[in-house]
C-alpha cells in the first residue's frame, strides 16, 4: 500500500445483532465510535483523551474500555471484523468456477462488502488516519491482514492447501484499487458516489490486468 493510502479496508459496521442486550451493545459501541471520530476531526487523535471521548459519547470510561481496548481500537480494532471477513470469504470461494479471480473478488466484495459501508464513517476513519502516525500503522496492519484474508479465499477457490504468489499479489492489486478509490473520493471532499468510485476501481484495474496481459501475448509472438 503506497504512503498515501491509509484506508480502512474493509470498513463497514458490525453484522445487526438480534435481542435487546445485544442491540444495546452495538448502539454503545457507535456511539463510542462517532464521538471519537467527532473529536478526532476537531482536535486531532493524539490531543484527543479517552475521558473525552467518554463525555461525548455519555458513558463511563470503564464502560469505553469494555468495548476497546485503546483509543486507536475506535476506528481499527483488532478482532472488528472478523464475521464480515468470514463473509467474504466464503462469498469469494463459492463464486462460480468459470469467473476470473478478478471478476470473483469483485463481486464477492460488492456482495459483502459494499452494502455495509457508511460512507460518512469512511471520509473520517481515512482522514484521522491519514493525519496520524500511529493510526497509519494500524491502518497498514489492517490492511495487511484483509489482503492476506483475500489471498487465502483465493488459494481455496484454485483448490491450493496454501496462497502462491498469484494469489498474493491479486490481493495486493484489489486493496491498492481500493485504497485508491477510497482516497480520491476524499480528497474530493467526500462528494460523490463512493460506491460508483469503487466499482469503477475495479473495472479500471481489470481493464489494465487485460491490456497487460495482451501486450505479453503479442510480445510472445512477435
Amino acid at each position: 500500500m503506497s504512503p498515501e493510502a491509509h484506508v480502512a479496508a474493509p470498513t463497514q459496521d458490525s453484522p445487526t445483532p438480534t435481542g435487546l442486550r445485544g442491540r444495546k451493545k452495538a448502539k454503545t459501541r457507535l456511539a463510542i465510535q462517532d464521538a471519537a471520530l467527532e473529536l478526532f476531526a476537531d482536535h486531532g487523535f493524539e490531543a484527543t483523551t479517552v475521558d473525552e471521548i467518554a463525555d461525548l459519547a455519555e458513558v463511563s470510561k470503564g464502560t469505553f474500555f469494555r468495548y476497546f481496548g485503546t483509543k486507536g481500537e475506535v476506528i481499527f480494532r483488532p478482532d472488528e471484523f472478523s464475521e464480515e471477513e468470514e463473509a467474504l470469504r466464503r462469498a469469494l470461494v463459492a463464486r462460480p468456477d468459470s469467473e476470473e479471480d478478478l471478476v470473483a473478488v469483485q463481486r464477492a466484495i460488492q456482495e459483502e462488502w459494499v452494502p455495509a459501508l457508511d460512507p460518512r464513517r469512511v471520509e473520517r476513519q481515512t482522514r484521522a488516519a491519514a493525519s496520524s502516525p500511529l493510526l497509519r500503522g494500524l491502518s497498514v496492519d489492517l490492511g495487511a491482514r484483509w489482503q492476506e484474508i483475500i489471498s487465502t479465499a483465493l488459494a481455496e477457490r484454485r483448490g491450493l492447501d496454501t496462497a502462491d504468489q498469484r494469489c498474493r499479489l491479486l490481493a495486493s492489486l484489489v486493496f491498492v484499487a481500493m485504497s485508491n478509490a477510497v482516497n480520491r473520493w476524499v480528497q474530493a471532499g467526500g462528494r460523490g458516489d463512493l460506491i460508483a468510485d469503487l466499482d469503477r476501481a475495479f473495472a479500471e484495474l481489470v481493464e489494465a490486468c487485460g491490456e497487460v496481459v495482451a501486450g505479453a501475448e503479442t510480445t510472445t509472438r512477435g
